[in-house]
């Protein structure tokens, strides 16, 4: 079997967005007390949000928002069955962010619950570094769990996609 092509596209519409949420997606990157509901997809001015395709099959997304002036907040979602393209949609939306991401943002900050611990772990292996926890910041499973903060800056990054990214590891 060949090789799936992994590309971003930037979401036109909310409802691009929604079509490519499904309950799985949607379970891992909702807070407990909201309910999946397709057509009520909280959408805040200032979110980008990138589809990431593997050919031509929606397999999750990327949604970045800033912080501030000068960061953008990151979060990836990738269905399950596809997670083995996610070192190719890592590189690819680093890529557009030393390409093609406003020049005033220098910084991407991912936060990712403790009961995700395969995420963080991908996130560290992708170049993100440490930089602290948000102690009891979200709700997931019935509890306040705190969650990693982990950050990367517009050189690190370059510096990053400078370097070799063996596809065996993810």
């Amino acid at each position: 079997m060949g090789t799936s092509r992994v590309r971003l596209r930037l979401a036109g519409s909310i409802e691009e967005i929604e079509a490519c949420i499904d309950a799985e997606l949607f379970s891992r990157i909702a807070e407990d007390g909201q309910n999946f509901d397709a057509g009520k997809l909280p959408f805040i001015p200032g979110e980008i949000y990138f589809l990431i395709f593997a050919d031509d099959t929606p397999i999750g997304f990327w949604l970045l928002y800033p912080a501030n002036g000068s960061t953008l907040n990151i979060h990836c979602n990738i269905r399950q069955a596809y997670r083995q393209h996610g070192k190719a949609a890592a590189r690819a939306i680093l890529e557009w962010f030393v390409a093609d991401c406003p020049t005033n943002y220098k910084k991407l900050n991912a936060e990712i619950p403790f009961c995700y611990p395969e995420v963080y772990y991908f996130t560290k292996k992708q170049g993100f570094t440490d930089e602290g926890v948000n102690r009891l910041s979200i709700l997931k499973q019935g509890q306040l769990v705190d969650q990693w903060r982990l950050g990367m800056t517009r050189p690190e990054v370059q510096q990053r996609l400078s370097k070799s990214w063996d596809s065996s590891e993810t």
